[in-house]
């Protein structure tokens, strides 16, 4: 079954046209005022880009809308498994990023999701029916992101673009890992591929998702390094066709900490500077005209979750235990205030799990004055970000005392390092344990709604009554009512 798309072909305007909806803009309660979002939906000619990159959009806070009260299996897909380095070992399903992307084109409702068996799926989202399969050559772990490809090879001008890991069976030091590409959303065609280099790293994968800033691609890649690409200059003149690197900048200090730079942590966009969280314990903040770096703020810790923004302009961190003497958890940023850059500190309990040491390894979704956020330890915290309690922290490298916010509510519902999402009045968590469906009451507490077991690494998203998130166990499940 194919459908093609029909869009209109001014490429300049494609990523301009943003439609923000709100269903309610006078709510009746302070509450709906608390957590009713905007939507981040993007309209293009009768079609539309849902979910276009991790956490909906530049800003990582959109994670869909339109939830429904209960987790009925509509359908399932098994996605298979894969082996990944020299391993024998199988890797079903999807993992860590692991989450779909949404279009829905000729009112057809379409899900794009990487998986371990080493494939991109466009796969219809009313059964789950695979369209094509594309093969990147490894696991795939991170989450695409959609954008307007003018070099793409059939008249759909959308592309997805995809990281991997580095090739299966590719050693670190080889002189081509071709672990970012692009693929044409209508046929599945490769469009290009890009050679992360070897940076004396110990990477070369690429788990985080670009941001497309008009017609630059910004890429975090694990060897350390932010690329920009152009994708509209293309050199077909080896075996394969690879784009024009415009740049890249070193997000690493090689004399200091070298041995811990890589990237997993996906590019969050605010107020015209894109910040990147490290593994080395720091967030950077870059200048996408001038390519330098114009903020940093130490840490300390491993960081791999993707900063998310407020509404009111600031950034929350999910901060791991690793490499620090005080806890892990959740710290708000405000980039702009140069003498109180720490809005708050929020710890979590410690836990030695897999490898992990404690703290948020996850994301913060935020919805309004809301933010939720799982910690590896088990909890699923509601905390209002605006907000701050008597009490008094420490700050993660226990130098500091800081201010910490009203806890709302907490669940403990399992390991996790999926970023739970807040939708409308209601939470989507996933753990190592199964998958929980929250509505969050008036007085601001966790009423367990459904829940179904099973173990989950990615994160979802919702739509339409509908909840899509792939599994450990080798599936991509739909929920819906």
């Amino acid at each position: 079954m194919k459908y093609n798309l029909k869009l209109n072909k001014i490429y300049l305007l494609i990523f301009t046209v943003f439609v923000f909806s709100c269903k309610n803009n006078n709510p009746e309660t302070p509450f709906e005022a608390l957590i009713k979002i905007d939507s981040s939906i993007i309209k293009i000619s009768n079609d539309e880009i849902i979910i276009k990159t991790f956490l909906g959009n530049e800003q990582r806070n959109y994670y869909g809308e339109n939830p429904p009260s209960s987790l009925n299996i509509k359908w399932k897909r098994f996605l298979g498994w894969g082996r990944t380095g020299f391993s024998d070992k199988k890797w079903y399903g999807a993992g860590w990023t692991g989450q779909p992307l949404l279009t829905k084109e000729n009112d057809v409702l379409f899900l794009y999701q990487g998986s371990f068996d080493h494939n991109i799926k466009k796969i219809i989202a009313e059964n789950g029916e695979i369209v094509w399969e594309y093969n990147m050559n490894d696991i795939i772990k991170g989450t695409g992101t959609i954008y307007s490809s003018k070099v793409s090879n059939s008249e759909n001008p959308l592309s997805i673009l995809q990281g991997s890991r580095r090739g299966y069976g590719v050693s670190l030091s080889h002189n081509e890992s071709f672990s970012l590409r692009s693929v044409s959303l209508e046929n599945g065609k490769e469009d290009w591929r890009y050679n992360v280099i070897y940076s004396g790293n110990r990477s070369r994968d690429v788990d985080a998702s670009p941001l497309v800033i008009n017609d630059t691609i910004i890429a975090a890649l694990e060897n350390g390094l932010l690329a920009f690409i152009n994708p509209s200059v293309l050199d077909s003149g080896l075996k394969f066709t690879t784009p024009e690197e415009i740049s890249t900048i070193e997000l690493y200090n090689k004399k200091n900490n070298f041995g811990r730079n890589i990237i997993e942590s996906s590019p969050t966009l605010l107020n015209g500077i894109i910040y990147v969280a490290s593994e080395n314990g720091n967030i950077y903040g870059v200048n996408p005209q001038t390519k330098t770096i114009v903020y940093q703020y130490r840490i300390g810790s491993d960081l791999d979750g993707t900063p998310a923004v407020t509404n009111d302009n600031c950034l929350l961190i999910a901060v791991e235990k690793q490499h620090i003497p005080g806890f892990g958890g959740v710290l708000k940023l405000n980039p702009s205030d140069t003498l109180n850059q720490e809005d708050w500190f929020f710890p979590v309990k410690n836990r030695n799990f897999e490898d992990w040491a404690g703290g948020v390894i996850g994301s913060v979704s935020v919805s309004k004055n809301l933010c939720a956020f799982t910690s590896i330890e088990g909890t699923l915290y509601l905390v209002d970000h605006t907000k701050l309690s008597e009490d008094i922290v420490l700050s993660p490298d226990m130098k500091k005392k800081l201010k910490t916010p009203i806890l709302l509510d907490k669940k403990y519902i399992g390991p996790s390092i999926s970023t739970p999402i807040i939708v409308e009045d209601k939470i989507i968590a996933c753990t190592y344990n199964g998958i929980y469906l929250f509505e969050i009451t008036p007085d601001f507490k966790l009423n367990l709604l459904d829940k179904f077991i099973t173990g989950f690494e990615s994160t979802p998203i919702c739509f339409d009554k509908c909840i899509y998130v792939a599994s450990r166990d080798g599936n991509l499940y739909c929920f819906s009512e």
